[in-house]
């Protein structure tokens, strides 16, 4: 099976610098680029991606700095900030708004692959679920999926050591990362990284289908 390249949505008004930086990222991730902070919303609204690289002065009425609002709101993706302004104002607005990283242009490529892999590996780290005495420790992108049982919920991960937990979809709906984990139907989550498609009510996971709920 393919590897996962991470999803880069480079957000970039002036179109030459947008295709070089998504020329210096594309061997490594897969990138996208958006030209404005309208443009920028609609394809966080409906594609995912696991990074933003977000030129602070986009041309229109929002600036870049009002899209990392809307990231922070709403989506809870790391994002990374390049601008040609390093003047303490600028900087005081940044530091607010709690970037992963802030590059100032012209953005160098051994600069900016670092920042995105120490931005993206932050991201992925180990988070944990008590349940009475007991503690379990997951990595976000290592979900596949989970289905509930009456009272317990098997977990099941990539790596093949699936978890079955005594517990309620509820609860695990609150304590894993929400943008790795979304209900489909009262008895099953996804992790949305690994769907490979979705044909009408029917969502694909490997070789397993799914069935998605009008409620859901």
């Amino acid at each position: 099976m393919t590897e996962h390249k991470s999803r880069i949505l480079i957000v970039e008004d002036e179109v030459l610098i947008a295709l070089s930086l998504k020329k210096m990222l594309e061997p490594i991730f897969t990138a996208e680029t958006a030209n404005s902070y309208e443009e920028a919303r609609i394809l966080l609204s409906y594609k995912l991606f696991d990074l933003v690289l977000i030129d602070i002065s986009l041309s229109g009425d929002k600036t870049g700095l009002d899209l990392a609002r809307f990231i922070n709101d709403n989506i809870s993706i790391p994002f990374i900030f390049t601008t040609a302004f390093t003047d303490p104002t600028t900087l005081e607005k940044v530091t607010a708004i709690r970037p992963s990283a802030y590059l100032s242009k012209p953005v160098e490529k051994v600069n900016l692959v670092t920042a995105i892999n120490l931005a993206l590996a932050n991201e992925d780290s180990i988070f944990k679920i008590e349940l009475g005495k007991q503690v379990y420790y997951f990595q976000s992108k290592d979900f596949l999926f989970a289905e509930a049982d009456h009272v317990y919920v098997e977990i099941h991960l990539k790596s093949g050591k699936n978890q079955i937990l005594r517990t309620t979809m509820t609860y695990l709906e609150e304590v894993f990362p929400a943008k790795y984990f979304k209900r489909i139907n009262r008895s099953t989550a996804v992790n949305p990284y690994h769907v490979t498609k979705i044909i009408n009510d029917k969502l694909y996971i490997e070789d397993k289908i799914f069935k998605i709920s009008k409620n859901f």
